[in-house]
């Protein structure tokens, strides 16, 4: 028994691998294109754009996942069928049901993949690929042995950050003012900073300093907000995307911003749509049964993939929507976002228990 549920799980990963180097092929021609605009600013090159593609693969890979299962599982389990291979364990004895049972240990183990990639990989590869892009930034110094820390000017503050953590919070800054003839009048020195929407930053430590002729005023604040710390072009280059932070991250950033009684919707999207992926998993893997486990001669396999793409293509854009629509509405994130792959997940079930009739 044993045997035969790894063999529906190899011929099920046999159909996902090349669906998957397929589809990353295209996205990352197509992400390729994007870089590839940038080379040539600041001094981002062509072997930095390559790179870039390369570091971001991880990302491609956790998105692109649940709709490769889908494709897969109709090209993998869909050349069992048409050889006869899922009669004949049915002949065996091994129910439908038992079948679907192995498919869901299946996606169970591609959800903890996923999972892994989520925490582990794709904060850190990501977090390179924003280094390499941040050559491409005009007026942005970043001198050798600064250990990832910049200089930059936005408006008539000089700001430099000695780093970007991994849960885009700035880290060791200072901020300096320089009156009409030039002389330092102002530095605002913080120990972090966070990304609070609309442009605003809210700064962590803060000692704000006025310098005058004679004496320097100091004044400490636990928190302070401050506009434009960065321009939205150098925000969007040197911090890592909000898809891009791992689960904990997002969970931290959120406790920390209510804390400070600020918005954190934008936040609470991202990790809802990062949690709906293991549903959408499972929901798109056991979807592939019920093409299959019926009579193979009435669909072909090309009708079946077809069928398949429009499906996976269909669910991925109802999922970017209901993302929109819940920052665009102000809607509940979780509720909004995890119904979706639900509903398709009890759709998917339903269909099989009618296929073991």
């Amino acid at each position: 028994m044993l045997k035969i549920d790894r063999y529906i799980m190899q011929q099920f990963l046999a159909g996902i691998f090349p669906v998957l180097l397929l589809l990353l092929a295209l996205f990352s021609f197509i992400s390729l294109a994007e870089e590839l605009e940038e080379v040539g600013n600041g001094d981002f090159t062509l072997p930095d754009a390559l790179m870039v593609v390369f570091l971001t693969t991880p990302k491609r890979i956790v998105e692109l996942l649940p709709v490769t299962t889908l494709l897969g599982g109709l090209l993998g389990l869909g050349a069992m069928a048409n050889h006869r291979e899922l009669i004949a364990i049915r002949t065996s004895g091994i129910s439908k049901r038992r079948i679907a049972q192995t498919v869901t240990i299946l996606a169970i183990f591609l959800a903890v993949f996923i999972t892994i990639l989520q925490f582990s990989v794709v904060p850190g590869f990501e977090r390179e690929a924003a280094q390499l892009r941040s050559k491409s930034l005009q007026g942005t110094d970043k001198g050798p042995g600064s250990n990832g820390a910049f200089w930059t000017r936005n408006g008539a503050y000089i700001i430099r950050v000695n780093a970007v953590r991994f849960d885009r919070t700035l880290a060791d800054i200072e901020i300096y003012t320089a009156d009409t003839n030039g002389r330092l009048s102002q530095l605002v020195q913080a120990d972090t900073a966070d990304y609070a929407g609309d442009d605003n930053w809210l700064l962590s430590g803060v000692v704000h300093s006025e310098l005058q002729q004679t004496r320097v005023n100091e004044i400490k604040q636990e928190t302070l907000l401050w506009k434009g710390l960065l321009s939205a072009e150098q925000a969007s280059v040197l911090m890592l995307p909000l898809q891009a932070l791992a689960p904990n991250d997002l969970i931290n950033t959120i406790k920390n911003l209510r804390r400070n009684q600020l918005d954190t919707h934008a936040y609470e999207i991202v990790l809802w749509q990062q949690v709906s992926l293991l549903p959408s998993l499972l929901a798109m893997a056991l979807l592939a049964l019920p093409f299959l486990l019926g009579s193979v001669r009435s669909v072909a396999a090309s009708q079946r993939v077809m069928i398949g793409g429009l499906i996976g293509i269909s669910f991925y854009l109802v999922q970017q929507l209901t993302g929109h629509l819940a920052g665009i509405l102000g809607l509940n994130p979780a509720l909004i976002i995890l119904t979706p792959p639900f509903i398709l997940l009890a759709v998917a079930i339903a269909m099989i228990r009618h296929r073991s009739v």
